[in-house]
């Protein structure tokens, strides 16, 4: 076999090694956008977990489903469908997940239309992965309000598992103000915190406040995410399993592409 033979078939495997990389460097792309965008949906998706039996009714706990008087209606990203009083449907919770990479949630909270007396509860399962103790903050942020409804809402803010109220006063009093908790580090390495947030108009309230309504955001977080870690559903190791593919595929072919280019430039000069 001849020099230019010799050469032909090492430029051919050339050739077959970058268009082999090139679809592996495409495919990783692929597939790094596909999982980001899906870990996208799945954070924006709702999930929703049981309150424990034991947290429900005691003194200082839940009381019940999420309800709301006659006219009223609010949207907290807590249950939906809670079933209607007196029903023993078990307690649903709006689940929030903190971990070193997402140290914070905000959710939406409407309160539309009330009349006095009615009353919005929701309920917040904050589940902080961490391997120190962290001081888990609530925060309400009213963003829109008519006729100063702020001034007569009230919000109470109950620590389930403890009993303890972080906070119960007008959304005007605690509009900006942060409340904190210290969760304690465990075995696990995880605490679920639940919590129950009531919204009422006080039945001494006038009816000028009808057609009234507030938005507020409302705040769960871990200050600079100090003492979280990473949550074992992040998929983490997937991302980094893809992320090495995908550079070392780009190195490489780079490295193969000036091969082939200065092969070429050889071939040219020589012929």
């Amino acid at each position: 076999m001849d020099h230019q033979e010799q050469s032909g078939h090492k430029s051919k495997r050339l050739k077959v090694a970058i268009i082999i990389l090139a679809v592996l460097l495409a495919l990783s792309a692929v597939a790094l956008a596909v999982r980001y965008i899906y870990l996208a949906q799945e954070e924006r998706t709702q999930t929703t977990v049981t309150v424990p039996d034991n947290l429900v009714g005691e003194e200082g706990g839940a009381q019940g489903p999420e309800t709301t008087g006659e006219g009223g209606s609010g949207e907290a990203g807590g249950a939906e469908g809670a079933a209607p009083a007196g029903d023993t449907a078990p307690v649903q919770a709006r689940g929030l997940e903190l971990y070193d990479a997402h140290p914070g949630d905000n959710e939406r909270f409407e309160a539309v239309n009330l009349f006095p007396g009615d009353q919005i509860t929701k309920y917040f399962c904050v589940r902080a992965y961490h391997d120190a103790d962290v001081t888990l903050q609530f925060r309400a942020d009213v963003t829109k309000e008519t006729k100063n409804l702020g001034d007569v809402l009230r919000v109470k803010v109950t620590h389930l598992d403890t009993g303890e109220v972080l906070c119960d006063a007008p959304f005007s009093e605690i509009d900006g103000e942060t409340y904190a908790v210290v969760l304690p580090v465990n075995a696990q390495q995880e605490t679920s915190a639940y919590y129950q947030v009531e919204v009422s108009l006080d039945t001494s309230v006038g009816n000028e406040y009808q057609a009234a309504h507030l938005k507020a955001d409302l705040n769960w977080n871990v200050p600079g995410g100090v003492g979280l870690i990473e949550s074992p559903d992040t998929g983490d190791a997937a991302n980094t399993a893809l992320w090495i593919v995908l550079t070392s595929s780009a190195l490489t072919l780079i490295v193969l592409l000036a091969v082939a280019g200065r092969r070429r430039k050889g071939e040219a000069e020589h012929a």
